[in-house]
């Protein structure tokens, strides 16, 4: 909910800052408007900024047009806003693209916040919803037009710049949190982590530092599943994507087994991040067991 003399906007609009939590790594850049500042996934589709003085987010939506984005977004801010901001549209240019600027203003003399909102199409991609807020003197709130440049003119669902310290939650696949669904229990920690439920499933997720060592992690995986039973195995190859970043599965199926056992292993660099999973069927008779439905998908 929006209300004076404060500007916060629910999670579900990717507008919501969280809280920073242990940095992952620093980098050193000189003139970017963001140096300094601290970046959290945000959703699985943009990231957070934390400036001091100011606040800021990107999000890429893929298959959305800039109109619909924006009308969607323009709606959610007045319901939320229950007449406690006012609202200003302009005409404006951000990286080379006319789009349409949205300031918003908490009401009452003691309002010391201001935000500036953007939805720029992407040629090919879909939309990318920009936003800063700033508090204070207006210095940082002028500020905002010029981040909000730096921002539209990014690669699509890029990393932080340099000179951005990233902080990502233990229970994070690649920026995005993942929950564990009901009758399951999740375990993480430093970029790796597992959900495993009632029925055997069980989902792994590795982060590596490296994508050359995405192919070689698999195969270890793969070959470390096949040798615990040492028995014979069906093994295929599949187009699949890990939570929307598309590579080739592969399906281990067990032979003459009374049970099920079967198992799919997988590496991508998921929004930038090289990630390796392993998701194990267990007792599930889903096609795609239930712990590995909210990361994975069979194309």
């Amino acid at each position: 909910m929006i209300r004076a003399p404060s500007i916060c906007l629910l999670p579900g609009l990717a507008l919501l800052l969280c809280a920073a939590v242990c940095p992952l790594s620093a980098h050193a850049g000189p003139q970017s408007l963001l140096a300094g500042c601290t970046a959290e996934p945000f959703g699985g589709e943009g990231w957070s900024y934390k400036c001091g003085d100011f606040s800021a987010i990107l999000s890429d939506h893929a298959g959305v047009s800039a109109q619909r984005l924006w009308q969607r977004s323009r709606r959610t801010f007045q319901r939320q806003a229950e007449g406690g901001v006012t609202f200003k549209e302009v005409k404006a240019t951000l990286a080379g693209r006319k789009v349409r600027l949205l300031r918003m203003r908490a009401k009452g003399p003691e309002a010391q916040e201001a935000s500036v909102f953007a939805v720029v199409p992407v040629k090919g991609k879909g939309a990318r919803r920009v936003l800063c807020t700033a508090r204070g003197t207006p210095e940082p709130q002028s500020r905002c037009g010029r981040v909000l440049e730096q921002l539209a003119a990014q690669p699509w669902r890029a990393l932080p710049e340099e000179g951005v310290a990233v902080a990502q939650s233990d229970a994070a696949l690649a920026g995005r949190e993942l929950v564990a669904p009901d009758g399951c229990n999740l375990t993480a920690e430093n970029g790796s982590g597992r959900i495993e439920c009632g029925d055997g499933s069980r989902l792994d997720w590795t982060r590596l530092s490296d994508a050359s060592r995405l192919r070689d992690s698999v195969r270890e995986g793969m070959l470390t599943f096949k040798d615990v039973p040492r028995a014979s195995y069906l093994e295929s190859r599949l187009p699949c994507a890990i939570d929307g970043a598309r590579t080739e599965c592969t399906y281990l199926r067990m032979l003459d087994s009374s049970e099920r056992r079967e198992a799919y292993f997988a590496g991508a660099v998921v929004r930038g991040m090289p990630t390796v999973i392993s998701c194990i069927a267990g007792r599930s008779s889903r096609l795609l067991p239930q712990a590995c439905q909210q990361v994975l998908s069979i194309h």
